[in-house]
């Protein structure tokens, strides 16, 4: 995979006026397999956050360098940055002579945390009301008619779509606000593991009145009424987490 067989294989079938400009330009192939890395670390992160915040991974599951990266099928540098970044969003803790492990939340850490994500994803609803492009209305209409079938579902499976539909529909909104912190920030304050149990706990009401509330804030973005956008965002991330630390 070395930057030398990556330029034999392109002079292999390029003129030799060709082969010579791509010798000259040595450190493409570097910054080929850097790109590639930096991407096999996102995947890495995405696919462990998905899998904690499931409730796939519990509470105090370890995570294993060398084991993450044969099942994933990447070496251990992208692992290991994934982790990292995982400690940072509050999701694992590194353990002296055990790893990476999964964090247990408490009710108080649960709380404040949609208190956090509460504020930030106001203001980013409030802001996308004057700058969401009708592609991107046009998607999250679709990620809410997705969502509908899975309100009624019994299975892990059904459950842990839903909440990655759930967070999509979150995402694309922040986005649309054009503040790059906002969206770091939204990424970095760790979603709830604990969302999909209030899935299976609350049941079929719940996740149908959450569905509901995306509708309101849809139309709110549609209508660009920055107020009622960020009051409806409010109100949905307050009323999850009051589903979740009351019961």
């Amino acid at each position: 995979m070395g930057g030398g067989r990556a330029a034999l294989a392109v002079c292999g079938s390029a003129p030799a006026s060709e082969c010579a400009t791509v010798k000259e330009t040595g450190p493409r192939p570097t910054h080929r397999k850097e790109k590639v890395l930096a991407t096999g670390g996102e995947t890495v992160f995405l696919t462990l956050r998905a899998r904690i915040l499931s409730g796939q991974l519990r509470a105090g599951s370890m995570l294993r360098e060398q084991a993450l990266a044969v099942e994933l099928g990447v070496s251990r540098t992208p692992v290991r940055e994934a982790l990292r970044r995982l400690a940072e969003a509050g999701l694992v803790a590194f353990v002296p002579h055990r790893g990476a492990t999964v964090v247990a939340w408490t009710m108080d850490q649960v709380r404040e945390t949609y208190v956090v994500r509460a504020g930030l994803e106001s203001r980013a609803a409030g802001l996308a009301a004057g700058l969401i492009t009708t592609d991107e209305l046009t998607t999250l209409a679709a990620l809410i008619d997705t969502m509908e079938p899975f309100v009624t579902a019994v299975d892990d499976a059904g459950i842990s779509e839903l909440g990655r539909l759930n967070a999509e529909f979150h995402r694309i909104i922040v986005q649309a606000s054009g503040v790059p912190q906002l969206m770091a920030l939204t990424t970095n304050v760790a979603r709830v593991p604990l969302m999909a149990d209030a899935f299976r706990r609350q049941g079929v009401q719940f996740r149908a009145r959450s569905n509901h509330q995306h509708r309101d804030i849809l139309t709110a973005l549609r209508t660009k009424d920055a107020l009622w956008a960020e009051v409806a965002m409010r109100s949905h991330i307050l009323g999850a987490r009051n589903a979740l630390t009351e019961h």
